[in-house]
Formats: structure tokens, C-alpha cells, sequence
């Protein structure tokens, strides 16, 4: 599989200006917000904390234009607007994640039934602008994540090995955000952390991998968040807070499993 990781020119330069961008905002807002200097909802501290997680959708666009002999610019646009495709995958964008979230809950709370009363679910009528919110604060990372390292890492790898390489490396580059007090991130287990954001780049990558719809991947990831500013998550501190990462996981797998079974049988049947 290494073989194949400095194959791409576009994902390296992607990867090195995601970073870059990223890591240099977040890191001065880390220095600043340690030293009290800024906090949580200060202009100061929203817009390096806009910046840093705008890193992606920026250095995608500086790949794909520092490499426009190799795809031009309107093809990637194209991936980017892709919105005709079958409703199913629109629901399946939507709907998986609120489905996952609230299969997690109901498994913990079985498993433990003293979550129960600590589980708090916002009203729903705000769901719509939790997830405009989320296309921003997070959404818009799909430009680079799956619209360049799923695609080009894809075409050598395969789509589930892409997903499994990029997972590590998205999570990574969260890095600085376990340093930074005010957002959710701030002391948490980074092991924990992992296990998620491999699980979400499984099911994006399993989505873009049958759509090849930018658009859609954004869609699926904003969702994603906006469930968790709903509050369909389980309580930490009670033991149970890996079963939504797994869970996560396990399905993004099984999804990609299932498709390569699918695909062997077709391949069986033609021969």
C-alpha cells in the first residue's frame, strides 16, 4: 500500500497546504487562547478558528490548480456540484448519520440503563440550522479529504484502502484542537477521537466512492455534526462513549465489504 502513498502530486501538495494552513491558525490560536489572550466567541479566536478549519477546502483548490495539467479546474467543479444523482443517495447522506446516532444512544443506553436519564435531545426544528451551520464548520473539509485524497489515492489504492489511509491522517490533523480550551476537543482522548473519524472516513469514502459527489460527501458530514449539536450522543464518563465509534466503524466496513462482494459476484457471473 505505500508503494502508492507519493503517487499523487495533488494529494501531497493538498495534504502539505491543509496542514500548513491549518496547523499555523490553530497553532497561534492555541498560544494565544493558553496565554488568555483570546477565548471561545471573541473575534479573535472564531476567526483563526474559522481559518484553521478552512484549511482543507482552501488547499484543495491550491492542488487542484498547481496541478491543473493532470485535471483541469471545471472537472473538479463538476465533482464538486455533482447533484444529479438517485434520491436514495441523498437519504442515505442525511439520514445514516442521524440513524448511527441514535442506534449508538439506544445500544448504551440498553447496555447501561443509568444513561438514560443524562440523554438529552434537542428540538428537532433546529436541525436545519445546526446542519447549515456544520456545512461550514466542517462540511466544506470534504473539497479536500474525499474531492482530492479519496479520489486521487482511490484510483491506486482502491476506495476502502484510501479510506482507511486517509482516516489516520484526517484525525491527525485535528491535532491542535487538543490543546485548544472552549471546543469539544480540549482534553479529550485522542484514541477515542480516532476510532470516530476512521469510522466517518469509511462511510464519506463509501459515499463519494458510489457517487463521486463532492457535494454529497459535504452533505453527509455536516449531518454528522449537526446530530451531535443535537444531542443524540451518549454521555461520557459512563464507560459507553466508544460504542458510537464503533458502531460507526463496524458499519462504514461492513458498507464497503458488501460492495466488494457484490462487485466479485458480478465479476463471477460475466465469466
Amino acid at each position: 500500500m505505500t508503494d502508492h502513498f507519493p503517487s499523487s502530486r495533488r494529494t501531497l501538495i493538498f495534504l502539505a497546504s491543509a496542514f500548513g494552513i491549518t496547523w499555523i491558525a490553530w497553532g497561534a490560536l492555541v498560544a494565544l487562547a493558553q496565554a488568555q489572550l483570546t477565548r471561545y466567541g471573541s473575534w479573535p479566536f472564531m476567526t483563526l478558528y474559522v481559518l484553521g478549519g478552512l484549511g482543507p477546502t482552501m488547499a484543495a483548490y491550491i492542488a487542484v490548480w498547481r496541478t491543473r495539467d493532470e485535471a483541469p479546474l471545471r472537472e473538479f467543479n463538476q465533482r464538486l456540484g455533482r447533484w444529479r444523482v438517485q434520491p436514495v443517495w441523498y437519504l442515505l447522506a442525511l439520514g445514516l448519520p442521524i440513524v448511527l446516532g441514535f442506534f449508538a444512544v439506544g445500544i448504551a443506553v440498553a447496555l447501561k440503563p443509568a444513561l438514560g436519564p443524562l440523554v438529552s435531545f434537542r428540538p428537532w426544528y433546529l436541525f436545519p440550522l445546526y446542519f447549515l451551520m456544520t456545512i461550514i464548520g466542517g462540511g466544506l473539509e470534504e473539497l479536500g479529504w474525499r474531492g482530492i485524497a479519496q479520489e486521487e489515492w482511490g484510483h491506486t489504492l482502491g476506495a476502502s484502502r484510501a479510506a482507511l489511509m486517509i482516516g489516520p491522517i484526517w484525525a491527525i490533523w485535528h491535532l491542535p484542537l487538543f490543546f485548544l480550551p472552549g471546543v469539544a476537543q480540549y482534553h479529550a482522548g485522542f484514541a477515542l477521537f480516532l476510532v470516530g473519524v476512521m469510522g466517518n472516513a469509511l462511510l464519506f469514502g463509501w459515499l463519494y466512492s458510489h457517487t463521486r459527489s463532492i457535494l454529497l460527501c459535504v452533505f453527509m458530514h455536516a449531518a454528522s455534526n449537526a446530530v451531535v449539536m443535537m444531542g443524540v450522543t451518549i454521555p461520557s464518563g459512563m464507560g459507553m462513549s466508544l460504542v458510537g465509534p464503533c458502531l460507526s466503524l463496524c458499519v462504514g466496513a461492513l458498507l464497503f465489504l458488501s460492495g466488494n462482494k457484490r462487485a466479485e459476484s458480478r465479476e463471477r457471473a460475466t465469466h
